[in-house]
């Protein structure tokens, strides 16, 4: 899962892991199947378009966008410093807490299109723009966040009603979080170590992404690897192979070469990237981080990065992975002994894995046992089926209906926009764009963007509008776009994040939609991944693109299935291994040697010896890139997706009484409450760990 989460440092906050649709802005052909009709979506059939064909503003000309971007803070810096003027006799509710966060919504508001157009323009001028209007934006949240005046009016109020009470208490937590109780000259020593923090951070990423690393094969050493792979290798003048250390390299040769010897050293390789450089860097980063969290008043890093979040504090997150390990380890070593008993097919002399046999002998089990052709599984999901067996889904699941909005105003060509109307009556609730298709310059991975911000307004609630940006698999000679399942199951969880985004009904823009704790954004759309795992599901979301009449053969659905928790244990395990690495590493507050902690976490939970030599730590560039001492938020999250999942009748996942109750409970709630609280209200019942760990197999 590549979810960046919420990246605050933009006013479009982007959730990233996967997304949706798109069109033909100026056609009502489907956009990724140009010559086929729209698919009928049901919520046309009832509810009629508005109308409305521009909400955000993407025809700019160049220039304009970083002279809106300048007055939008100069506006911003007004309003600010009109609030922090007002003495303390004259200060109220009105005049600080809620005049604050007006007009950083306003702020918002008016910067989300200007750094949105830095992911998605298909001018690079405009686009460099939006950049660099981005990089301001979160310059400027750091200044406002800091500035003592502002602090002090809003921490001298007293909030009336249960929604000012959450917002003066997450306001003052932000500002807290960045030293506001400190004293001026302790202010000052965050702000210096948080600089130099930043720039060792830089430089880890930087030297990850300039790696030049390579190895070299004879074409004997790399038997196994796909000719298409070593076709597109350079060579030496001998004719030897090229292979370098980028992700894509490395994997081909891991779970293809069969020869044990080269992979070993394509792992070497791939395991030292950034090398003794980058494990210098984030040694004092890690020391750093601890001078920090101690002026703070916290004690340790881990401490203070969960304060904000759903988990409150490390002790948690080490109780909930430690409690993990035990279970995990059983499975795990179901996995291992799979993989062992495979190897030895081979290689009768065999007794144990190595860490460079696991990538080959899991890639080469899967291929035999299930077989699955995914160029024959994607003639099933043809884009327009999907997305109108989608609509359908989440229209009886959530009690909404979409209308598209005929030759709206989009920033390209393929781009869509649609109406979301209340169910029963009509009543317009937000918008969102589909923007699906891949081409130049565009934001190369997948993420849902908030574009305006769900509000209490004094003439009604703001309509929220957001966006989808993807690069789904296009339309290919004389066939439609044809998804992948994977590229399905993207598009039911960012479906769940433009949804979690557009139906909020928070009456505060900071604590509406997405703008949750980290550790909890993912969970609403990782329960919804469940559903491409059902048959009753894929049936309605599948037709063969010759024969629509024609659903997911039985045969493949059923190997589908069976595929799904292949080496799941290993896999979660291995998840696992690297969030207590990352827990430990921020729990300490003293020089720590990062290689030998990780090696020696590595056999306590994987069970073998890691490779020698290795400098992994080096290459997780996670712990350097704002997932430290939140790595554990990736399985924390899934947790209570599947404890949420649970709740839905297995027979009827679009049954609309648990569908309202999630909507309710969940979506339109935001950051009004803690995300424990809306668990448990969704629940009717405390949090399990039940069905994660039988959906493992490992279950209580």
């Amino acid at each position: 899962m590549d979810s960046f989460f919420i990246s605050k440092a933009v006013t479009t906050a982007a959730i990233g892991a996967t997304l949706f649709f798109s069109g033909c802005s100026n056609s009502s052909t489907d956009p990724v199947a140009p010559n086929n009709p729209a698919p009928p979506v049901a919520a046309a059939q009832i509810c009629e378009s508005t109308g409305a064909k521009k909400i955000i503003r993407s025809d700019y000309v160049p220039g304009e966008i970083t002279k809106n971007c300048d007055s939008a803070i100069s506006q911003l810096q007004a309003k600010l410093d009109a609030i922090g003027s007002i003495q303390k006799p004259q200060q109220t509710v009105d005049n600080t807490l809620l005049a604050f966060e007006a007009a950083m919504a306003d702020f918002s508001d008016a910067t989300s299109a200007l750094t949105f157009m830095a992911y998605v323009s298909t001018n690079p001028e405009l686009s460099a723009e939006g950049s660099a209007c981005e990089e301001k934006v979160g310059q400027y949240y750091v200044t406002v966040f800091t500035r003592r005046d502002l602090y002090q009016s809003l921490s001298g109020q007293v909030a009336v009603t249960a929604a000012q009470q959450r917002l003066l208490s997450e306001t003052i937590k932000s500002f807290e979080a960045n030293g506001l109780k400190l004293s001026d000259e302790e202010l000052a020593k965050v702000k210096e170590l948080k600089s130099t923090l930043a720039t060792k951070e830089s430089q880890f990423s930087t030297n990850l992404n300039n790696d030049t690393s390579t190895v070299i094969f004879t074409a004997e050493e790399l038997a196994g690897a796909p000719a298409s792979f070593l076709e597109r290798l350079e060579k030496t003048a001998d004719g030897k192979y090229i292979v370098t250390t980028k992700s894509t390299d490395y994997t081909a040769v891991a779970q293809n070469v069969s020869v044990s010897e080269t992979r070993r050293k394509m792992a070497f390789a791939y395991l030292n990237r950034g090398g003794p450089a980058n494990t210098k860097l984030l040694e004092e980063a890690i020391v750093l981080r601890a001078q920090i969290a101690k002026i703070l008043g916290h004690a340790n890093w881990a401490d203070y990065r969960t304060s904000q979040r759903m988990a409150k504090s490390s002790a948690k997150v080490l109780e909930f992975l430690n409690g993990l390990k035990g279970k995990l380890a059983i499975r795990n070593q179901k996995d291992m002994d799979q993989l062992l008993a495979f190897k030895k097919e081979t290689v009768p002399e065999a007794t144990s894995l190595d860490q460079w046999d696991i990538p080959y002998y899991t890639y080469q089990l899967q291929k035999r046992d299930f077989a699955l052709d995914n160029e024959k599984i994607r003639q099933y999901f043809p884009a327009s089926k999907v997305t109108s067996g989608i609509f359908d889904i989440y229209s009886k699941l959530l009690g909404v209906q979409y209308v598209e909005v005929q030759g709206a105003d989009v920033w390209a060509e393929g781009v869509k926009l649609y109406e979301i109307h209340e169910g029963s009556d009509c009543t317009l609730i937000g918008y969102f764009y589909a923007d699906l298709v891949p081409r130049p310059g565009k934001y190369g991975h997948a993420a849902a963007f908030p574009l305006v911000s769900g509000r209490d307004l004094s003439n009604g609630y703001s309509l929220p509008v957001a966006s989808i940006v993807a690069n789904f698999t296009p339309p290919s000679g004389d066939k439609p776009s044809l998804l992948t399942h994977s590229e399905v199951e993207t598009f039911f969880h960012e479906f769940g994040h433009i949804m979690h985004q557009t139906l909020t009904r928070a009456s505060y823009a900071s604590i509406a939609g997405t703008s949750v704790a980290q550790d909890f954004v993912e969970a609403p759309s990782q329960m919804l991944e469940n559903w491409v795992w059902s048959p009753q599901i894929l049936k309605m979301i599948s037709g063969h693109y010759q024969n629509p009449e024609q659903t997911l053969p039985e045969d493949i659905l059923q190997k589908m299935l069976a595929a799904r928790n292949f080496q799941q244990g290993a896999a979660y395990t291995k998840q696992l291994l690297y969030a207590l690495f990352d827990m430990t590493l921020h729990t300490q507050n003293e020089v720590i040697d990062v290689t030998e902690t990780y090696n020696s976490l590595y056999r306590q939970i994987i069970g073998q010896e890691p490779l020698p030599g290795n400098h992994f730590p080096a290459s997780f560039g996670h712990l350097m890139g704002g997932y430290d001492a939140g790595y554990y938020g990736y399985l924390w999250s899934e947790v209570y997706a599947q404890d949420m999942f649970s709740i839905f009748p297995a027979n009827n996942l679009t049954d609309s009484s648990v569908g309202m109750r999630y909507r309710k409970t969940i979506l339109e709630k935001g950051n009004s409450k803690d995300a424990m609280d809306l668990i448990r209200d969704f629940l009717m019942r405390e949090p399990s760990d039940k069905a994660f760990l039988e959906g493992l197999g490992i279950g209580k």
